[in-house]
């Protein structure tokens, strides 16, 4: 990224960007965002004591934050708000742990009644649902990573196919048969 100073008298100077890939791109122009301010006397945007000369790669090619919309389920809008913010840390890797003992609330259409194991019918995702945040997070240039916890994290299961699961001496599932 290379922004050169701006000659008195001059409004605007342009400003030049190279990257190998669209992705390089984008994290250019957020860079390049985080370096424009608001004059408010000049009545202008400015970009503050350039000359800039950028060259930037990232140290770590995978970049994540982690979310547990398994023990705390996080509505599609609120998640998409989260999605959409990552872009400005330059991270790159949404890691999503969507299932887990504590709750199951994905469809899963090979077996339709996992998904009772979730915390209430409203607190669900639909295979659109999650389509619908792979392709949002894929135009913000963020990899979704679906996490699906088997055999250990699956007690979930048990609400829906309680026949997977051994009773102890009280009658409660503890996990699926491993």
């Amino acid at each position: 990224l290379s922004i050169p100073a701006c000659s008195e008298g001059l409004m605007s100077v342009p400003a030049t960007a190279v990257a190998q890939t669209q992705f390089g791109a984008l994290r250019a122009l957020e860079t390049f965002s985080q370096l424009v301010t608001y004059n408010f006397e000049r009545k202008r945007y400015v970009v503050m004591a350039a000359p800039w000369e950028i060259k930037d790669r990232p140290r770590f090619a995978h970049r994540e934050l982690l979310i547990d919309s398994s023990r705390h389920f996080l509505p599609l809008l609120p998640l998409k708000k989260l999605i959409a913010s990552l872009p400005f840390a330059k991270i790159n890797v949404l890691h999503w742990h969507i299932v887990d003992s504590q709750s199951f609330p994905v469809e899963t259409p090979s077996a339709p009644r996992l998904w009772s194991g979730a915390f209430s019918a409203q607190e669900r995702y639909t295979v659109q649902d999650v389509a619908e945040v792979v392709e949002f997070a894929r135009q913000h240039g963020v990899r979704v990573m679906p996490e699906i916890d088997v055999p250990g994290h699956a007690k979930s299961w048990c609400t829906g196919y309680p026949d997977i699961c051994p009773r102890n001496a009280f009658g409660n599932c503890s996990e699926p048969l491993k």
